[in-house]
């Protein structure tokens, strides 16, 4: 059951109006207060030369008494503890959440929650989402403000909550449930709009990681293209040797014998060996070169190549003797070829070792360029 609200102003909540004017406080305070408030001030600029166990013990001395000082109007640091605490930070916020946890004074509990809406520090979220079911309203609206700071999806169904069943008001008139409202709003928008930069976010990741997936394709088809074309060479076009002419044989005319008087017949000759075939001519390259389709040098007409070392079967020579017609032998390198119907060519005699006894031929004319 909500406990009644104290008849105080916004101004007395927040410790304005203390007659306290100078820096002690006022008369009838003992002297050993006199000295601690003194010790407090004295201690927000760091000493250099005390030690850190000491700075540390100081800082947590000056968090209590400042914590002290939340709820009691009547302390000299009381107007000015939540703004001194704020200003300490994330030292002060395991204090401050304990203050918050305490039900009386109220006091105490609403300023705590002051202190740690400017801190903004998101331990203290669980807390002031406790802190909404105290049951005071005036702890209740500074524990919705707070969360407005440092709350999280965790405090949106108790803020719902609020904002639907307390129709409580602070002191000073203000709705706690509208009040909710208002937060609720605020964290929605904002938790959209974190939502919506989270997707931007990945969009463009998912964008960029598209784009350099593209480009890692296209430079890996370049470099496999150029890869395939290594040691590829180009085949030369052959070229068919134009077949030698043949002298067509003529017709032998005999002329008529005169009958002769029958003879006794003569006894047949013994038959005579049929003559051996001729070996073929066999000679060697000295000389890588080209084997050329007509016995002359002209760009067109290589058909081959042999390579120093091949055999090659000698099968006529020009009658200049500078030019023999070769059929590739019986030991040739894998390069040498004769690209032609009959598989002969022309080789220059520089090039080759001939055997003696080629038979000499003689090569059809040259084709004469056209002007």
């Amino acid at each position: 059951m909500t406990q009644p609200d104290a008849p105080q102003k916004p101004d007395d909540v927040n410790g304005s109006p203390v007659e306290a004017t100078g820096d002690e406080p006022t008369g009838g305070a003992p002297a050993a207060t006199r000295s601690l408030v003194q010790a407090t001030r004295t201690l927000t600029t760091s000493d250099r030369r005390m030690s850190a166990h000491i700075a540390d013990a100081a800082l947590r001395q000056r968090i209590m008494v400042l914590i002290g000082a939340l709820g009691d109007p009547g302390h000299p640091l009381y107007p000015r503890a939540v703004d001194d605490l704020a200003a300490l930070g994330e030292p002060a916020v395991p204090a401050l959440i304990e203050a918050l946890r305490t039900h009386e004074p109220w006091l105490l509990a609403y300023r705590a929650t002051e202190a740690l809406g400017q801190i903004g520090d998101g331990r203290a979220a669980g807390s002031l989402i406790e802190a909404l079911r105290h049951p005071n309203s005036n702890v209740r609206w500074g524990a919705i403000r707070a969360l407005a700071t440092v709350g999280d999806a965790r405090a949106l169904l108790e803020l719902r909550r609020v904002a639907r069943t307390d129709r409580s008001k602070t002191s000073w008139g203000e709705s706690v449930g509208d009040t909710a409202r208002a937060v609720l709003d605020q964290m929605q928008s904002r938790t959209l709009l974190a939502r919506v930069a989270e997707l931007i976010k990945t969009a463009i990741a998912c964008v960029l990681m598209l784009v350099s997936l593209i480009f890692a394709w296209s430079v890996l088809t370049e470099l496999r293209d150029e890869l395939n074309q290594v040691g590829q060479v180009e085949p030369a076009p052959v070229i068919i040797a134009p077949p030698m002419p043949t002298t067509a044989p003529q017709a032998v005319i005999t002329p008529p014998t005169p009958a002769l008087p029958p003879t006794t017949p003569p006894t047949s000759p013994p038959a005579t060996p049929a003559p051996a075939v001729s070996p073929e001519l066999i000679g060697v390259v000295i000389t890588s070169g080209n084997v050329r389709a007509t016995p002359a040098r002209l760009p067109d007409n290589v058909i081959g190549s042999v390579t120093a070392g091949d055999t090659l079967i000698f099968l006529a020579m020009t009658p200049d003797g500078a030019w023999y017609r070769v059929r590739l032998g019986s030991s040739t390198a894998a390069s040498s070829q004769i690209r032609s119907v009959d598989g002969s060519g022309w080789i220059s005699t520089s090039l080759v070792t001939a055997p003696e006894g080629v038979p000499v031929e003689t090569p059809p004319p040259l084709p004469t360029p056209t002007p």
